[in-house]
Protein backbone atom coordinates (compact mmCIF):
# COMPACT_ATOMS: atom_id res chain seq x y z
CA UNK A 1 0.00 0.00 0.00
CA UNK A 2 1.25 3.61 -0.75
CA UNK A 3 1.60 6.27 1.28
CA UNK A 4 -1.89 8.59 1.32
CA UNK A 5 -0.13 11.15 3.23
CA UNK A 6 3.09 11.33 0.82
CA UNK A 7 4.51 14.83 0.09
CA UNK A 8 4.64 14.34 -3.59
CA UNK A 9 0.96 12.85 -3.54
CA UNK A 10 -0.25 15.84 -1.36
CA UNK A 11 1.73 18.59 -3.23
CA UNK A 12 -0.55 17.55 -6.63
CA UNK A 13 -3.63 17.76 -4.83
CA UNK A 14 -6.18 20.55 -4.22
CA UNK A 15 -7.62 21.54 -0.82
CA UNK A 16 -10.87 19.94 -2.48
CA UNK A 17 -9.60 16.38 -3.09
CA UNK A 18 -7.29 16.62 0.21
CA UNK A 19 -10.67 16.96 2.14
CA UNK A 20 -12.27 14.21 -0.40
CA UNK A 21 -9.26 12.04 -0.19
CA UNK A 22 -9.25 12.64 4.14
CA UNK A 23 -5.32 13.54 3.67
CA UNK A 24 -3.08 16.16 4.90
CA UNK A 25 -4.74 18.53 7.13
CA UNK A 26 -8.16 16.48 6.48
CA UNK A 27 -6.36 13.09 7.59
CA UNK A 28 -8.16 11.47 10.73
CA UNK A 29 -6.38 9.79 13.36
CA UNK A 30 -7.95 7.07 15.61
CA UNK A 31 -6.59 4.42 17.76
CA UNK A 32 -7.26 0.75 18.75
CA UNK A 33 -8.46 -0.86 21.68
CA UNK A 34 -7.99 -4.33 22.99
CA UNK A 35 -8.67 -5.53 26.64
CA UNK A 36 -9.16 -8.32 28.80
CA UNK A 37 -12.37 -7.88 31.39
CA UNK A 38 -11.82 -10.22 34.39
CA UNK A 39 -15.29 -9.81 35.97
CA UNK A 40 -19.18 -10.80 36.35
CA UNK A 41 -22.09 -9.80 33.17
CA UNK A 42 -23.37 -7.29 35.58
CA UNK A 43 -19.93 -5.48 36.37
CA UNK A 44 -18.79 -6.45 32.49
CA UNK A 45 -22.29 -4.34 31.42
CA UNK A 46 -21.59 -1.60 33.75
CA UNK A 47 -17.95 -0.76 32.70
CA UNK A 48 -19.13 -0.90 29.03
CA UNK A 49 -21.34 1.95 29.26
CA UNK A 50 -18.77 3.78 31.76
CA UNK A 51 -16.77 3.33 28.62
CA UNK A 52 -18.95 4.39 25.99
CA UNK A 53 -19.93 7.42 28.68
CA UNK A 54 -15.99 8.64 29.11
CA UNK A 55 -15.37 7.85 24.97
CA UNK A 56 -18.80 9.96 24.46
CA UNK A 57 -17.79 12.79 26.54
CA UNK A 58 -14.05 13.49 24.65
CA UNK A 59 -16.31 14.44 21.81
CA UNK A 60 -15.05 10.76 19.94
CA UNK A 61 -16.83 7.37 19.11
CA UNK A 62 -15.79 3.96 19.83
CA UNK A 63 -16.73 0.90 17.37
CA UNK A 64 -16.03 -2.38 18.40
CA UNK A 65 -17.28 -5.86 19.78
CA UNK A 66 -17.30 -7.16 23.46
CA UNK A 67 -17.19 -11.02 23.42
CA UNK A 68 -16.89 -13.55 26.15
CA UNK A 69 -15.08 -11.31 28.10
CA UNK A 70 -13.10 -9.55 25.30
CA UNK A 71 -13.87 -5.83 24.27
CA UNK A 72 -11.76 -5.34 20.96
CA UNK A 73 -12.17 -1.91 18.74
CA UNK A 74 -11.51 1.53 17.83
CA UNK A 75 -11.92 5.00 19.16
CA UNK A 76 -12.22 7.52 16.08
CA UNK A 77 -13.34 11.39 15.51
CA UNK A 78 -16.73 12.32 14.75
CA UNK A 79 -17.68 15.40 13.20
CA UNK A 80 -15.22 17.89 13.47
CA UNK A 81 -13.74 16.71 16.68
CA UNK A 82 -10.44 15.30 16.79
CA UNK A 83 -7.89 13.06 18.54
CA UNK A 84 -4.48 13.98 19.64
CA UNK A 85 -1.82 11.82 22.04
CA UNK A 86 -3.50 13.61 25.11
CA UNK A 87 -7.00 12.58 24.21
CA UNK A 88 -5.36 9.32 23.97
CA UNK A 89 -3.61 9.25 27.02
CA UNK A 90 -6.14 10.13 29.01
CA UNK A 91 -8.83 7.46 27.50
CA UNK A 92 -6.11 4.72 28.05
CA UNK A 93 -5.46 6.04 31.54
CA UNK A 94 -8.84 5.31 32.20
CA UNK A 95 -8.63 2.19 30.98
CA UNK A 96 -6.32 1.59 33.28
CA UNK A 97 -7.35 2.77 36.03
CA UNK A 98 -9.91 0.48 36.21
CA UNK A 99 -10.45 -3.04 38.19
CA UNK A 100 -12.42 -4.99 35.89
CA UNK A 101 -9.66 -4.83 33.32
CA UNK A 102 -6.93 -7.77 33.35
CA UNK A 103 -5.09 -6.85 30.47
CA UNK A 104 -5.06 -4.26 28.05
CA UNK A 105 -3.47 -3.13 24.43
CA UNK A 106 -3.68 0.23 23.47
CA UNK A 107 -2.25 1.01 19.60
CA UNK A 108 -1.17 4.45 18.51
CA UNK A 109 -2.56 6.99 16.86
CA UNK A 110 -3.08 5.99 13.29
CA UNK A 111 -4.64 7.65 10.14
CA UNK A 112 -8.32 5.24 10.53
CA UNK A 113 -8.64 5.56 6.35
CA UNK A 114 -5.69 4.80 5.22
CA UNK A 115 -4.32 1.34 7.33
CA UNK A 116 -5.39 -1.44 7.84
CA UNK A 117 -6.74 -2.39 11.32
Amino acid sequence: MTNANSRNRLKRLNSRQRKKLRVGEFQELGFTVVATLSCDEAASDAFLNDWLEAVDAQGVSFGGHYNQGELDGIVFPVGASKISAELRAGLVAWLQGRKEISQLQAGELMDVWHSHW
